[in-house]
């Protein structure tokens, strides 16, 4: 219940706000579907007799890694999008922020709703806990190559952020006092007494 608080708030803060759809703007987008698309799946795992089938296998594998995971990263890429300008005086490059954005995303989906549907067939967290043949798993394993090939799309898609955060730092646009418009505090330096 809190959590769909936190997201009916979320969502309430976005209706009619007017969006630039920045590289910060877009990783909290992103965030938002993930902890949603991560979310949805927590109620499955509270009804009982879902999760005594569900437990232990990679339906909540997938369901924490979206939340706790990739939810907690895209967060992390906006906060460093937006704040980075306040920090060096430079923006982000906005189309390999764009890059690293959209390919990030769709590689995290592309990793972890496959997981969902190798749960749901019974694939087990940890092969230690396979009692018997494991033969009846042999069928997931295209579908474990696709999430595997995923992965490292992911963590390869990494690199345009590593690569994007040393060029501009050095070769950076100018970001002038508020690249963002903002209206908050931290983009109002001039506003702040001096003591």
């Amino acid at each position: 219940v809190p959590s769909t608080a936190e997201v009916f708030s979320w969502l309430g803060t976005l209706w009619g706000g007017g969006l630039r759809r920045t590289t910060p703007m877009l990783f909290a987008l992103g965030f938002l579907s993930l902890f949603i698309a991560g979310g949805v799946t927590g109620p499955i795992l509270a009804l009982p007799a879902l999760d005594q089938y569900l437990h232990n296998t990679f339906f909540v594998v997938a369901h924490f890694h979206l939340i706790m995971a990739m939810a907690g990263a895209f967060s992390i890429f906006a906060g460093i999008y937006y704040w980075f300008p306040l920090m060096t005086g430079r923006l982000m490059n906005e189309r390999l922020g764009r890059w690293h954005f959209w390919i990030s995303l769709i590689a995290a989906y592309g990793t972890f709703f496959p997981m969902h549907l190798e749960g749901l067939a019974g694939r087990p967290r940890h092969y230690a806990q396979v009692t018997g043949s494991t033969s009846s798993l042999a069928s997931l394993l295209p579908m474990e190559q696709g999430v595997t090939l995923a992965a490292f799309v992911l963590g390869a898609a990494q690199l345009l952020f590593l690569i994007n955060l040393v060029w501009s730092a050095r070769r950076g646009m100018p970001s002038g006092d508020n690249p963002w418009h903002a209206t908050t505090l931290e983009w109002q330096p001039a506003a702040l007494p001096v003591i």
